[in-house]
């Protein structure tokens, strides 16, 4: 179903060697999503033993109507989703200092149908946040490649 309509799952983000940590205010299902893959037999389990440090400072919705009337079936949606966040090495040292990313999306909510709408909208929400962990990911990549020390 979401295949018809542009949209394809991706793979889980692997943000393996990093340590991921959200504000107080942030969706607990974004730590889930961001979280590395556990460790493996033999590897030793600790913050000072991965090279960089996520934290996610802030997570902004933002959704405008783009097209309504007053006795429509469909209220069409402008929906953009944003992080902030900031990188360190393991020395503590900013790599990067409170940076946003952002994704947007167009989203169609059904008036007579609200709870349909709002389980839609939870799914594209779950889209978004796919969209801005690979973009993450793309992000910290350099200082991946060079094991934290860029």
């Amino acid at each position: 179903m979401l295949a018809g309509c542009g949209y394809q799952l991706s793979a889980p983000v692997s943000l393996q060697g990093i340590d991921v940590s959200i504000s107080a205010g942030v969706d607990s299902d974004v730590l889930r999503l961001l979280e590395p893959a556990p460790r493996g037999k033999g590897e030793v389990e600790g913050k000072g033993s991965r090279p960089l440090s996520l934290i996610l400072h802030e997570e902004i919705y933002l959704k405008y109507p783009i097209a309504a009337a007053a006795f429509d079936e469909t209220t069409e949606f402008d929906v953009t989703l944003q992080w902030i966040f900031s990188l360190k090495n393991k020395r503590g040292e900013r790599l990067v200092d409170a940076e946003r990313i952002t994704a947007n999306a167009q989203l169609t909510r059904h008036n007579q149908r609200l709870v349909a709408a709002s389980e839609t909208e939870r799914a594209r929400l779950v889209q978004l946040r796919a969209e801005l962990a690979s973009q993450l990911r793309d992000r910290m990549q350099p200082w991946l490649d060079a094991g934290g020390s860029k």
